[in-house]
This record gives structure tokens, sequence and C-alpha cells, in this order.
């Protein structure tokens, strides 16, 4: 693999691929991140999709490349944060070259690392590796999805910033066919619950996921959910794709 991207676009990606916020942790949240690894796939020579994964969350980012790629490989897994210090030390645009090791220059300077061998959640990756869902006919694996909604993403920041509040990292999305709602809560009497304005099509639907979210979709104006009882939950922009298996109380 060798490509020419720019730093800032690159270095946004990997940040977002990273997801670090608020996961859940007991009765209350902790700082917490995906993987420290992200696997970088050129797609048609001119785009690089970014993911990353955990047992229950995987996330893609597509970005564009600024030269195609002129190696017949076209995967490899870095580690992010010694990218991403890297990165910060280079101008506006950076190669990459990926064999044996990472070479990364940006015409003044130029470094190596060592490359990784693996994803450690390269499983959960691949589901959505070629994944596009249709918002008319909206699937994953075997999940029909049953309620669509498209929500600004300002609203939905502003919706979790409430829930925020109690600090659990438990979000309930609830739509009972006339009201989107987002709510979290440890307890029936200690919880919040605030309305999402949104456009919402299909049937009632109710699934609670954990973790962080929604500083993700940077730079879009609109986010698609997909949902369905007790299912995973898929988010998709134009540019990029969440999916987060849901959270059973037990």
């Amino acid at each position: 693999m060798k490509i020419q991207i720019q730093t800032k676009t690159l270095s946004d990606a990997l940040e977002d691929v990273h997801l670090k916020g608020k996961y859940h942790n007991g009765d209350s949240a902790k700082n917490g991140s995906l993987s420290g690894y992200a696997m970088l796939e050129v797609l048609n020579d001119t785009q690089l999709a970014l993911y990353n994964g955990d047992a229950t969350t995987v996330c893609r980012v597509v970005i564009d490349v600024t030269e195609p790629n002129e190696s017949d490989s076209n995967i490899a897994v870095i580690e992010i944060e010694k990218m991403l210090k890297y990165l910060k030390t280079f101008d506006d645009s950076v190669t990459i070259d990926i064999g044996d090791y990472i070479k990364l220059s940006d015409g003044t300077s130029n470094v190596s690392i060592p490359i990784v061998t693996h994803h450690p959640h390269s499983a959960m990756i691949a589901r959505i590796q070629g994944y596009d869902i249709d918002v008319d006919n909206p699937k994953f694996g075997s999940v029909d999805f049953e309620t669509v909604i498209l929500v600004n993403p300002d609203i939905l920041k502003d919706a979790v910033k409430r829930c925020d509040t109690i600090n659990n990292a438990r979000y309930r999305f609830d739509y009972d066919g006339d009201n989107l709602t987002l709510s979290s809560f440890k307890s029936e009497i200690d919880k919040i619950e605030t309305r999402v304005i949104a456009g919402v099509e299909g049937e009632p639907s109710t699934v609670e996921v954990t973790g962080h979210f929604h500083k993700f979709f940077r730079g879009t104006t609109g986010i698609y959910l997909f949902l369905k009882d007790e299912s995973p939950l898929v988010w998709k922009t134009d540019d990029r794709v969440l999916i987060k298996a849901p959270y059973i109380t037990r």
C-alpha cells in the first residue's frame, strides 16, 4: 500500500475510529475507547476506509486520497496513537508506504514504524467490509430493521449531553409510533428522558446501547439510525457507519 493523503483528514479519521469517550462501567461511566488499532483498506484506489471495533461495536470512516494506491496490497493494520503522534509533526500531506513496515513522509521528514500483523477484532470488522445499508430496505445480517430515523447531529448531540448528566453512558432509543425519546437511567426514579425531534418512519422500536457515539459524526448534516427491538443499532452518514450491539439488562 502506497498512498498520499491530507494529514489532517487522516488524523481526524483515526481519532474518530478510536472513539474515545465515556463508556458504561457498572452504575457509572468511565473514560474509554475502542481498540488501539485501526485497519486501513484502499477502496478503488481513490478512497481509504478506516475500521475499528471491539466485542460490541464496529465502525468505518471513508476518506479521499490525493494520490492513488501504487501497490497491489490494499489492507494494513496500524497502531492509532503511534500514527497520530507522528502525523502531528507533518505538513499538509503525507505519503504512507506500507510493506514489511510503515514509512511516513511529508517530503521533509521520514518516519519508520512497525506494522501490526492483525487487528484484535478483525472478525467484527469483516462484518462491515463492503457493507452498505439501503435506507428503503435496511438490513444488517439477518436483521430487518423496522424503524428508520433521520436526525440532525446537533439535535442528537444536545439530547446525549442531557442524558450524560446522569453519568451512566447507557442510552435508550425509544420510538413509540409518535415520538422519539432518548433516555438514560440508573433506576426508575433516577433517570432522564428527553424528546428528540427527528424524521421517523416505520414501526415502534426500542433499543438500548452503551458507550460513546455522538462525536463520531463530525462534519455531517444528517444521521440515519436503524432500529429493531433488541437488535444492533446502526448509524449511517455518507462517509461513515457505526454499529453497536444492544445492551440487554440482566
